[in-house]
Formats: structure tokens, sequence, C-alpha cells
């Protein structure tokens, strides 16, 4: 059988990486053309056939001398950028929940279209209507499930789970808090009359009920060590 490992170095280096690291990627290559090859041979291929299918994998060893290297250095930055522990965050909690602010907001965008089914509208007040997408409540339990499901896959805690399903009402919830308490004192120095009704249901429309929502999508989730990633709802 040939030597995969002496064929990988040959030709990968040279590579501007610690000597540990190229080893380690040597090695990684170098299992995965040996995989390839026993396959090829069982397959009914002469030694030299597989040889050769095997190693056509790169056509253009230069080009994958390139990547490898622009990898490691983006893994070397990040490294060092964040280091273990915000590396590990960066998995666990910003991306999961990124996403569920992206899903959510898509998901909201797309109600709003004109051929989208109408929202609930009510009037608190006589001059200021209450809109509540109702639809998009529906959806925000697969929103807040997907956030929950992709931090307990990356190895996210409890805590991390339920702050990546939570996102969108976190991120809603950082306008009232900043707007609000100017807004009510406003309205109290000039009119003596702050919007206390609106600003409760603001509150409950869009921080508390898709808060709950998300939640709800998520509490599957929570059961079971971080890291696994076998499926909550059972195959029928």
């Amino acid at each position: 059988m040939p030597d995969w490992r002496e064929i990988a170095r040959r030709r990968l280096t040279p590579l501007a990486l610690e000597a540990k690291r190229q080893e380690e990627i040597i090695a990684e290559l170098a299992d995965h053309l040996e995989d390839l090859y026993s396959d090829l041979v069982r397959q009914g291929k002469s030694e030299v056939e597989a040889v050769q299918s095997a190693l056509s994998i790169a056509a253009d060893w230069d080009e994958l001398r390139r990547e490898i290297q622009l990898v490691a250095n983006e893994e070397v930055i990040m490294n060092y950028s964040l280091g273990p522990a915000g590396k590990r965050r960066f998995k666990t909690l910003w991306l999961p929940g990124a996403c569920t602010i992206a899903l959510s907001g898509i998901l909201l965008r797309l109600l709003q279209i004109p051929s989208a089914p109408s929202p609930h509208v009510f009037w608190p007040q006589h001059d200021m209507p209450f809109i509540i997408y109702w639809q998009w409540f529906v959806c925000l339990p697969l929103v807040g499930g997907i956030g929950a499901y992709w931090s307990r896959h990356a190895g996210g805690k409890l805590l991390e789970r339920a702050l990546a399903a939570s996102f969108p009402a976190l991120a809603l919830m950082c306008f009232p808090g900043l707007i609000l308490p100017f807004m009510l004192v406003f309205q109290w120095i000039v009119h003596h009359n702050p919007p206390l009704v609106p600003s409760a249901l603001f509150l409950l429309g869009w921080v508390v009920l898709p808060e709950a929502a998300l939640l709800l999508g998520a509490l599957p989730f929570f059961r079971g060590d971080a890291g696994e990633s076998r499926p909550v709802v059972a195959s029928h």
C-alpha cells in the first residue's frame, strides 16, 4: 500500500504553519486518501488505477495548498481575536442568535407585502391603531426551535440555548427600552398624559408575546446534553 502520509507531505508542503498543525493537516489528508484508495480497490480497480483516482481528487495541488493555508490562517485569526471562550460563544450563541433574528425579520417582512394575509388591527385609543401580525406569532416557535437546536448542537448550555432562541424579542426590547422612557417623560411634560396603555400594549405585543412564542418552540431543545444532535421529535 502506498505511504499516503508521505505522498500528502510531498504534495502539500511547504505550508506556512506550525509544524504540529501542518502534520495534523497532512495526517487528515492521508487518512482520507487511504480510505478512498481502499474503497476503490474493493470496487475492483487495480492498485495503480486506485492510486491515480485517489490523487485525482485534487486536480490542482497548488490550489489545494492555498485553500488549506487560507482556512488555517482564518482559524488562527479567530483563535487569536476571540480566544477559546469567545470562539465557543460565537458558535453557541451569536451565530444561532443571528439566525433567529434574520428568520424572524424575513417572516415579518413577508407578512407585510400586499398579497399577505391581513394582520389583526384594533384601536386601544381613537387615534392610535395597534397591529398584531398573528401569523408571525404562529411561526415564531419554529424560529425559536431552530435557534435553540443550533446552539445545543454546537455545545451550548441551557442559558445559551434560551438566549439564542430569544434574540428577536431581545432585539425588539432594545427599542422600547431606549425610546419609551424619553417618550413618556416628554408626553408628561407637554401633555400631562403619558401614553401608558399604548406603551404597555407595545411591550406585550412586540416583546412579551414574541418571547413566549420563541421559548415555546425552544423548550424541546432545553433537554439533553450540549452538543447532542439527535432529533427530538420521534419519527413515525
